[in-house]
C-alpha cells in the first residue's frame, strides 16, 4: 500500500508499528544528516510505543552525526555484525529504493525477505517496495515527514528528538535554501525550535566546523574545474584525497560550493573510490531533472539532486556521464 499524506498514513503506519515488538530502523548507504536524524529520531519515537529498535546504519556516519548523543546507540553494518534475530519488522528510511542500503541489500537478502518492511521516503525515484509506504514527494526532507507523524501521532517532542528531526531538516534543504522548501518546512522548523531542537549546535556541526584537510580538498578541487557549455563540474580522486588528507565527506563540500556558481544549469562531481568505482553527486537549476541521469546509471535521489555510482574507472565514468547531461539539457532546450 502506498500513501502519500499524512492523513491517510498516519493511522495504519501507527497500527503496523504496534504490531511489532523488536523493530529493524536502517538508511541508505553513506548516510547524510536527513538520513542520521531520521534514524535517531524514529528509533527515540518508537522507544515512546514501548518497542525495541535496533538502529543499524550500512556504512559509517557523516560527522554532523556527532551533534546528536543517540548517534552513538546506531550500529555500523559490517560481516562480523549479524543484524538482530529478533527483529519482526524493517523501516527504511529516507531511502529510494531497498538496493541502496548496500551492503546489507546484497548479504542479507534472507533477512530482509522473511520480515515485513516500511518505507518512509521523500524521494520522487522511491519505488514502494514496502508491504506499507508513505511516500511524501513535495516534502523536503524526511525528517519533514516524520515530524508531522509524530504530531498525528499525538506524541510528545522532547529536545533530542527535536533536534535529530531539526538536523535533517536543515541539512536536506541546505539552511532553507532548495527549491522543495516550502511554508509547511519553515513551520516545521519553527515547531521543532519551540521543542527544543537545537538549532546552534546543529549549525555550527553543519557549517562552522570544517576540517582544515577539506578545505585543501576543495582547493584541488577548484584547480580542475571545467565548465562545458551550461555544465559545471571537477573531480575528487584518490590522489587528491592522498594529498589534502581530506575523509569521502570533504566531496560534499565540494558538491555544494560548485552548485553556488553562477553561469550554469548542472552541476557534477567525479570522486573517485579506493575500490576503482565512481561516485557521481549532480545538482541542477531548478526545473532540470538530474535524477533521471542519476537513474540511467542505477542510483536515485531528487530531481535536482541526486547521484549513482559507476562500476568503471574515473576515465570511462567521466565521458559516459556528461554525455547523459548534455542530452538532458539539449531537450531543455
Amino acid at each position: 500500500m502506498l500513501y502519500t499524506t499524512i492523513e491517510h498514513a498516519a493511522e495504519p503506519l501507527l497500527q503496523a508499528l504496534n504490531t511489532a515488538r523488536h523493530i529493524l530502523v536502517t538508511t541508505h548507504v553513506n548516510p547524510d544528516g536527513d538520513a542520521i536524524g531520521s534514524l535517531v529520531a524514529m528509533g527515540r519515537t518508537l522507544r515512546l510505543l514501548g518497542k525495541t529498535v535496533t538502529m543499524v546504519a550500512p556504512t559509517p556516519l557523516p560527522g554532523v552525526a556527532a551533534v546528536l548523543a543517540d548517534a552513538a546507540e546506531v550500529q555500523i553494518y559490517s560481516d562480523t555484525r549479524t543484524l538482530p534475530d529478533a527483529a519482526d519488522l524493517v523501516l527504511l528510511l529516507d531511502t529510494g529504493s531497498v538496493a541502496r542500503i548496500e551492503p546489507i541489500y546484497t548479504y542479507e537478502q534472507a533477512y530482509l525477505a522473511a520480515r515485513p518492511l516500511i518505507v518512509i521516503d521523500h524521494h520522487a525515484t522511491n519505488s514502494g517496495q514496502g508491504v506499507l509506504n508513505l511516500v511524501m514527494t513535495e516534502a523536503a526532507a524526511t525528517c519533514e515527514i516524520l515530524a508531522l507523524l509524530v504530531s498525528a501521532w499525538r506524541l510528545p517532542l522532547d529536545a533530542e528528538t527535536a533536534t535529530a528531526l531539526l538536523l535533517g531538516l536543515i541539512t536536506d534543504t541546505q539552511s532553507f535554501q532548495t527549491s522543495h522548501t516550502s511554508p509547511r518546512s519553515l513551520q516545521v522548523g519553527a515547531d521543532l525550535l519551540s521543542a527544543g531542537g537545537r538549532l546552534n549546535d546543529v549549525v555550527r556541526s553543519m557549517l562552522f566546523s570544517k576540517p582544515f584537510a577539506h578545505a585543501r580538498a576543495l582547493g584541488l578541487a577548484m584547480e580542475r574545474l571545467h565548465q562545458d557549455g551550461a555544465i559545471i563540474w571537477t573531480e575528487f580522486t584518490q590522489a587528491m584525497k592522498a594529498q589534502s588528507g581530506a575523509d569521502d565527506e570533504a566531496g560534499d563540500e565540494i558538491t555544494a560550493y560548485i552548485s553556488r556558481i553562477g553561469g550554469a544549469k548542472v552541476y557534477a562531481l567525479f570522486k573517485e573510490r579506493q575500490d576503482g568505482t565512481v561516485k557521481i553527486s549532480l545538482r541542477s537549476a531548478p526545473g532540470i531533472d538530474v535524477g533521471s541521469v542519476a537513474q540511467a546509471f542505477n542510483g536515485g535521489g531528487h530531481r535536482e539532486a541526486a547521484g549513482a555510482t559507476l562500476e568503471m574507472p574515473l576515465a570511462e565514468a567521466r565521458p559516459l556521464v556528461l554525455a547523459k547531461l548534455r542530452a538532458l539539457l539539449s531537450k531543455d532546450q
